[in-house]
């Protein structure tokens, strides 16, 4: 049987390869450009967790919301910088995600970003600076349990659509 996890590891592992995501898995990310880049993610997600919550798909599983935690890690890190800009692919991926209709496709996205942190943040969060709380869950074998009730492989395309995004993002950090 084939999964979602497997129809979108091509993808998957582009994104991991990009060298911005390098540096951080290398130990040596820059503070003031992984704060820029935590700012862009904060965008994105309170966008996505707003259209989720919208067709109510953190039902059973509201604690995989992450815009919160994601907030206190970019204020954290922020210091006294100046607000960020935001990157033309964070704008095309809100403006994207404003859009969607299809509950699906949403929830595709929020496989996408939340299986992300739930799986690969644990092992972000102990080489990046801060405290990552947006990589702090509680109980995460409910949460894994509760997205994978609410995809299947039909949210492929949409599931590597959304990894483009994401990559369209690392990539502005990219030396």
């Amino acid at each position: 049987m084939t999964t979602l996890k497997e129809l979108t590891s091509e993808k998957h592992r582009e994104a991991e390869t990009q060298p911005f995501l390098k540096s951080i898995f290398a130990g040596n990310v820059d503070r003031k450009k992984y704060s820029e880049y935590l700012y862009q993610l904060l965008i994105v997600y309170n966008v996505l967790e707003n259209k989720a919550d919208d067709f109510k798909l953190f039902e059973g599983i509201e604690d995989i919301k992450r815009a919160k935690q994601i907030e206190l890690d970019w204020v954290e890190l922020a210091r006294n910088d100046p607000i960020p800009r935001l990157n033309a692919s964070t704008i095309n991926y809100c403006t994207y995600l404003n859009e969607l209709t299809d509950k699906d496709k949403i929830m595709a996205h929020v496989y996408v970003r939340h299986m992300g942190d739930l799986f690969g943040g644990q092992m972000l969060a102990k080489l990046l600076p801060g405290n990552n709380n947006m990589f702090k869950f509680d109980n995460i074998p409910t949460l894994v349990k509760g997205i994978r009730e609410k995809i299947d492989v039909s949210m492929a395309d949409e599931a590597n659509l959304a990894f483009e995004h994401n990559i369209n993002m690392i990539k502005d950090y990219n030396d």
